[in-house]
């Protein structure tokens, strides 16, 4: 089987590294080199030039995600699943995402839609998006190009954006911009629609708050996502010293009628 240019977790015992499998080639680390041409199948086990095992696997979302080469700040993975609960995401669902960034909430949103869906991305810099357009068709190119030709990408400044340009019933909105209460400049929901943002202080959560409120949003939820992982050894279990804890701040709410 031919796995030129998959992407792959190339796994020591003591590091992971995200790389494509490249012909002809070698993947060269402190603890040896790795030839490409050797991978016959995924996952598999290799002995480095120095003697030292690596496991090489097919990444997951979250494997990629820490990994990735990146701009701004990312959404991390233990907060990008209670964005997408929150949200209401599913197959047929029909999204604008308001903050681009580096693409990692917008890689996991593109995977869960189905093909009667339509996601739309927001983000003032043509950068961003680019840099998020290369880092999703990298993921993706172990996958179907069906999930890339989903995402449309819009280069717009949210203070002048208008849904009516884009003419879609969006039942979904999701943001990652520091002043998403811009939105209502242009915009007025008039139909059911699950709003999430993520935001890093409170200040801007008590505005968006006071904005949702505005416009006539119910069940406003303001919450954070703390991560902490635990040690289990025979009968005896404790938490791990160092917890992935406050990241951002999440706040949604939902427009009924």
């Amino acid at each position: 089987m031919n796995f030129e240019n998959n992407l792959v977790i190339i796994e020591s015992p003591s590091k992971q590294y995200l790389s494509v499998i490249t012909k002809g080639q070698d993947f060269i680390t402190n603890e040896g080199k790795i030839e490409f041409d050797n991978i016959d199948k995924l996952p598999i086990k290799i002995l480095s030039s120095t003697g030292i095992e690596f496991t090489i696997y097919t990444p997951s979302y979250k494997d990629f995600v820490l990994l990735m080469k990146r701009g701004p700040q990312i959404i991390y993975p233990k907060d990008a699943g209670s964005i997408i609960v929150s949200a209401n995401i599913n197959s047929h669902s029909r999204v604008l995402e308001i903050g681009t960034g580096s693409g990692a909430l917008t890689l996991f949103i593109a995977t869960l839609l189905g093909p009667n869906s339509e996601f739309y991305s927001l983000d003032v810099s043509k950068k961003n998006q680019y840099r998020a357009g290369k880092t999703i068709s990298r993921y993706l190119s172990n996958y179907s190009e069906e999930f890339i030709k989903k995402i449309n990408f819009v280069n717009e400044d949210l203070s002048t954006f208008s849904m009516k340009s884009i003419s879609i019933n969006f039942n979904s909105i999701i943001t990652d911009v520091p002043e998403p209460w811009h939105f209502f400049d242009n915009n007025q929901i008039e139909d059911n629609l699950y709003w999430v943002s993520y935001l890093p202080s409170i200040s801007q959560i008590s505005k968006t708050k006071d904005t949702l409120e505005q416009h006539n949003f119910q069940h406003i939820e303001i919450k954070e996502v703390l991560e902490r992982e635990w040690t289990v050894k025979g009968n005896i279990s404790r938490p791990k010293h160092n917890m992935v804890g406050h990241t951002g701040f999440i706040i949604s709410g939902r427009f009924i009628i």
